[in-house]
């Protein structure tokens, strides 16, 4: 019977894990986007980011304008393993963020649902007079088409 007993307990175990195992890991997408316009200066009109995640430092890149950068990744989302998050530092020809390091996804706390519909994907969108970041408000459904709302997040400023 203890056997018998032990059998079942596996058994449940391995279901329940099996049924959670795909909310447990999710793909995560990140991506900066230069929007910065109205510049005479092409070099003033650049985005310089350093971002890093817990395991990994994607060092500094120089971001032209129109252009942008995507990362996609496995996120782990299982207490007490809640761990993917991702900060960059922001530098433009207007200055810096207000905040030297800048959380642009995380996986605790709630983070993801800032980001909009889905919360799987970040957009992080600097403009001339700050980083925005692009909310998705409406997943396309059926004409493949999202909605988005940016939200000013840190205003450039000068801190040398």
């Amino acid at each position: 019977m203890g056997r018998d007993l032990g059998w079942c307990f596996f058994v449940a175990t391995v279901v329940v894990v099996a049924a959670l195992l795909p909310t447990l890991t999710m793909a995560g997408r990140l991506e900066l986007k230069n929007e910065i316009s109205g510049v005479a200066s092409v070099r003033k009109a650049k985005l310089a980011v350093r971002c890093w995640s817990n395991e990994d430092d994607l060092g500094w890149d120089m971001i032209k304008p129109k252009q942008s950068r995507v990362w996609t990744f496995t996120t782990m989302n299982m207490w007490p393993f809640q761990k993917t998050e991702f900060r960059c530092q922001f530098r433009s020809g207007f200055g810096t963020t207000n905040e030297d390091v800048v959380t642009v996804f995380s996986v605790k706390g709630g983070f993801r649902k800032e980001c909009g519909v889905g919360g799987d994907e970040c957009f992080w969108v600097g403009k001339r007079d700050g980083l925005y970041l692009r909310r998705i408000v409406k997943d396309g459904g059926g004409d493949s088409r999202k909605k988005y709302v940016d939200v000013l997040k840190s205003k450039w400023v000068w801190k040398w």
